[in-house]
């Protein structure tokens, strides 16, 4: 069975997930491409582990959507030699379940914005958060990998001014 990527079916990856070492694929093009499909499978495993979300996320197929180059500003403060921003289709089901009320339209608004956010500041080990705007503030998280190779979005969330004010006190990186 071929899916959206073009590789043997999303589903029948999951029976794979379970080998370690496994390769994740990179999808990249319009977000929907990745958002409909991870979405559809993080819908039935909710089902199926009955809301779990541990269960949930180990069952992600292993696929990283290209979310944007990294500009160098953005490699700089994250300590990166990583040339894509990187997200997980584990994270987006985390995402999914915390933070339900994204659109896709806000996805691709933020996502499009990070390559020109200039407000940076360190987050904790490998991470930085960005704050950019589009009709609110909203916060993002990247993580570098232990070897500095990648950068994934682990966060992203519209923020209320408690939160941004919290993270304004961090160390400001650009």
């Amino acid at each position: 069975m071929r899916c959206c990527f073009g590789t043997t079916c999303c589903i029948s990856r999951l029976n794979r997930s379970k080998i370690e070492n496994v390769m994740f694929e990179t999808v990249t093009g319009p977000f929907h491409t990745f958002y409909e499909p991870m979405k559809a499978i993080y819908d039935e495993l909710m089902v199926k582990h009955g809301g779990d979300l541990d269960r949930v996320r180990v069952g992600m197929p292993k696929v990283n959507y290209v979310v944007s180059s990294l500009p160098k500003h953005i490699k700089e403060a994250l300590g990166t030699t990583a040339e894509s921003l990187w997200f997980s289709a584990e994270d987006f089901a985390k995402h999914l379940n915390h933070h339900p009320e994204l659109t896709i339209t806000e996805y691709v608004n933020v996502f499009n914005k990070i390559k020109d956010c200039t407000e940076i500041y360190e987050s904790g080990i490998l991470k930085v958060a960005l704050i950019t705007e589009y009709e609110r503030p909203y916060v993002v998280i990247l993580k570098t990998t232990g070897n500095h190779s990648e950068a994934y979005i682990v966060s992203l969330h519209t923020s209320r001014s408690g939160y941004l004010k919290r993270i304004r006190k961090h160390k400001r990186l650009c």
